[in-house]
Protein backbone atom coordinates (compact mmCIF):
# COMPACT_ATOMS: atom_id res chain seq x y z
CA UNK A 1 0.00 0.00 0.00
CA UNK A 2 1.79 3.50 -1.00
CA UNK A 3 2.21 6.13 2.12
CA UNK A 4 -0.31 8.35 -0.03
CA UNK A 5 -2.60 5.82 0.39
CA UNK A 6 -2.45 4.76 3.80
CA UNK A 7 -2.26 8.31 5.46
CA UNK A 8 -5.70 8.50 4.21
CA UNK A 9 -6.90 5.22 5.57
CA UNK A 10 -5.59 6.60 8.63
CA UNK A 11 -7.51 9.68 8.52
CA UNK A 12 -10.98 7.55 7.73
CA UNK A 13 -9.65 5.34 11.05
CA UNK A 14 -9.39 8.21 13.50
CA UNK A 15 -12.77 9.54 11.96
CA UNK A 16 -16.29 9.80 12.38
CA UNK A 17 -17.85 7.81 15.85
CA UNK A 18 -19.98 4.99 13.33
CA UNK A 19 -16.79 4.42 11.50
CA UNK A 20 -15.21 2.72 15.38
CA UNK A 21 -18.45 1.49 15.60
CA UNK A 22 -18.71 -0.22 12.35
CA UNK A 23 -14.73 -1.64 13.20
CA UNK A 24 -15.93 -3.06 16.15
CA UNK A 25 -18.68 -4.78 14.62
CA UNK A 26 -16.74 -6.24 12.49
CA UNK A 27 -14.49 -7.77 14.79
CA UNK A 28 -16.98 -9.06 16.66
CA UNK A 29 -17.72 -10.94 13.17
CA UNK A 30 -14.72 -12.12 13.13
CA UNK A 31 -14.73 -13.06 17.13
CA UNK A 32 -17.89 -14.77 16.54
CA UNK A 33 -16.32 -17.00 12.95
CA UNK A 34 -13.53 -17.66 14.63
CA UNK A 35 -15.51 -19.28 17.60
CA UNK A 36 -17.71 -21.01 15.32
CA UNK A 37 -14.46 -22.23 13.39
CA UNK A 38 -13.44 -24.24 16.72
CA UNK A 39 -17.00 -25.95 16.67
CA UNK A 40 -16.58 -26.99 13.21
CA UNK A 41 -13.01 -28.65 13.76
CA UNK A 42 -14.23 -30.23 16.75
CA UNK A 43 -16.97 -31.68 15.15
CA UNK A 44 -14.35 -32.85 12.29
CA UNK A 45 -12.24 -34.07 15.01
CA UNK A 46 -15.29 -36.04 16.16
CA UNK A 47 -16.28 -37.64 12.62
CA UNK A 48 -12.68 -38.37 12.05
CA UNK A 49 -12.93 -40.75 15.13
CA UNK A 50 -16.49 -42.31 13.80
CA UNK A 51 -14.83 -42.84 10.90
CA UNK A 52 -11.81 -44.30 12.28
CA UNK A 53 -13.90 -46.94 14.39
CA UNK A 54 -15.97 -47.69 11.31
CA UNK A 55 -12.83 -48.65 9.52
CA UNK A 56 -11.98 -50.86 12.69
CA UNK A 57 -15.20 -52.40 12.45
CA UNK A 58 -15.29 -52.98 9.00
CA UNK A 59 -11.48 -54.44 9.13
CA UNK A 60 -12.65 -57.03 11.19
CA UNK A 61 -16.02 -57.95 9.33
CA UNK A 62 -13.47 -58.71 6.46
CA UNK A 63 -11.07 -61.01 8.51
CA UNK A 64 -14.50 -62.33 10.02
CA UNK A 65 -15.79 -62.98 6.30
CA UNK A 66 -12.26 -64.64 5.17
CA UNK A 67 -12.14 -66.86 8.12
CA UNK A 68 -15.68 -68.48 6.90
CA UNK A 69 -14.33 -69.25 3.82
CA UNK A 70 -12.07 -68.24 0.51
CA UNK A 71 -14.68 -68.82 -2.09
CA UNK A 72 -17.10 -66.16 -0.59
CA UNK A 73 -14.07 -63.52 -0.35
CA UNK A 74 -13.01 -63.83 -3.97
CA UNK A 75 -16.08 -62.97 -4.97
CA UNK A 76 -16.58 -60.01 -2.84
CA UNK A 77 -12.96 -58.64 -3.86
CA UNK A 78 -14.35 -59.06 -7.89
CA UNK A 79 -17.32 -57.12 -6.79
CA UNK A 80 -15.02 -54.60 -5.23
CA UNK A 81 -12.77 -54.04 -8.75
CA UNK A 82 -11.15 -50.67 -8.12
CA UNK A 83 -12.20 -49.42 -4.94
CA UNK A 84 -9.99 -48.37 -2.56
CA UNK A 85 -9.70 -50.69 1.01
CA UNK A 86 -10.45 -49.42 4.15
CA UNK A 87 -6.85 -49.09 4.67
CA UNK A 88 -6.12 -46.95 1.50
CA UNK A 89 -9.46 -44.84 2.77
CA UNK A 90 -7.33 -44.29 5.69
CA UNK A 91 -4.87 -42.93 4.50
CA UNK A 92 -6.59 -40.64 1.86
CA UNK A 93 -9.01 -39.14 4.81
CA UNK A 94 -5.61 -38.33 7.15
CA UNK A 95 -3.76 -36.78 4.05
CA UNK A 96 -7.00 -34.79 3.21
CA UNK A 97 -7.10 -33.73 7.15
CA UNK A 98 -2.95 -32.86 7.17
CA UNK A 99 -3.39 -30.87 3.80
CA UNK A 100 -6.92 -28.69 5.60
CA UNK A 101 -4.98 -28.52 9.22
CA UNK A 102 -1.69 -26.92 7.39
CA UNK A 103 -3.95 -24.42 5.80
CA UNK A 104 -6.06 -23.38 8.62
CA UNK A 105 -2.80 -22.70 10.53
CA UNK A 106 -1.25 -20.61 7.71
CA UNK A 107 -4.96 -18.82 7.60
CA UNK A 108 -4.96 -17.80 10.94
CA UNK A 109 -0.96 -16.93 11.07
CA UNK A 110 -1.90 -14.90 7.52
CA UNK A 111 -5.14 -13.27 9.72
CA UNK A 112 -2.91 -12.85 12.72
CA UNK A 113 -0.81 -10.56 10.29
CA UNK A 114 -3.41 -8.57 8.99
CA UNK A 115 -4.01 -7.63 12.21
CA UNK A 116 -0.34 -6.69 13.40
CA UNK A 117 -0.17 -4.60 10.14
CA UNK A 118 -3.12 -2.71 10.74
CA UNK A 119 -1.41 -1.45 13.65
CA UNK A 120 1.80 -0.84 13.00
CA UNK A 121 -0.21 1.28 10.16
CA UNK A 122 -1.54 3.36 12.75
CA UNK A 123 1.44 3.91 14.74
CA UNK A 124 2.91 5.51 11.73
CA UNK A 125 0.39 8.20 12.21
CA UNK A 126 2.02 8.63 15.35
CA UNK A 127 -0.90 8.92 17.54
CA UNK A 128 -2.10 6.30 20.01
CA UNK A 129 -5.91 7.16 20.17
CA UNK A 130 -9.12 4.91 21.11
CA UNK A 131 -8.62 3.00 17.36
CA UNK A 132 -4.68 1.97 18.01
CA UNK A 133 -5.84 0.84 21.77
CA UNK A 134 -8.46 -0.93 20.35
CA UNK A 135 -6.00 -2.41 17.86
CA UNK A 136 -3.59 -3.25 20.27
CA UNK A 137 -6.12 -5.11 22.71
CA UNK A 138 -7.46 -7.14 19.67
CA UNK A 139 -4.04 -7.57 18.86
CA UNK A 140 -3.22 -9.12 21.87
CA UNK A 141 -6.12 -10.84 22.12
CA UNK A 142 -5.67 -12.31 18.79
CA UNK A 143 -1.82 -13.89 19.10
CA UNK A 144 -3.24 -15.30 22.27
CA UNK A 145 -5.95 -17.24 20.25
CA UNK A 146 -3.49 -17.84 16.94
CA UNK A 147 -1.03 -19.54 19.35
CA UNK A 148 -3.66 -22.03 21.22
CA UNK A 149 -5.41 -22.39 18.01
CA UNK A 150 -1.95 -23.27 16.24
CA UNK A 151 -0.97 -25.56 19.30
CA UNK A 152 -3.88 -27.69 18.88
CA UNK A 153 -3.71 -28.04 15.41
CA UNK A 154 0.01 -28.65 15.27
CA UNK A 155 -0.38 -31.78 18.23
CA UNK A 156 -3.46 -32.97 15.85
CA UNK A 157 -0.64 -32.90 12.76
CA UNK A 158 1.88 -34.80 14.59
CA UNK A 159 -0.63 -37.47 15.89
CA UNK A 160 -1.96 -37.65 12.02
CA UNK A 161 1.70 -37.79 10.63
CA UNK A 162 2.40 -40.52 13.14
CA UNK A 163 -0.52 -42.51 11.95
CA UNK A 164 0.57 -42.22 8.08
CA UNK A 165 4.45 -43.28 9.27
CA UNK A 166 3.08 -45.93 10.79
CA UNK A 167 0.42 -47.07 8.00
CA UNK A 168 2.52 -46.73 5.02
Amino acid sequence: MARSESSSFLRVQAGPRSYQKDVLGVMKDIEVLLEENEGLDKKIDLVMLKKKENFKKISGLVVKVKRMGDDYVEVMDDQEDGDEGPEEENLTSLREEENFLVQSIEESTRNLMDHEKLLQDLEVDGVQDPNWRNQFENVLKYREMHKKYKEAKEMRLKAIRHKLRIEQ
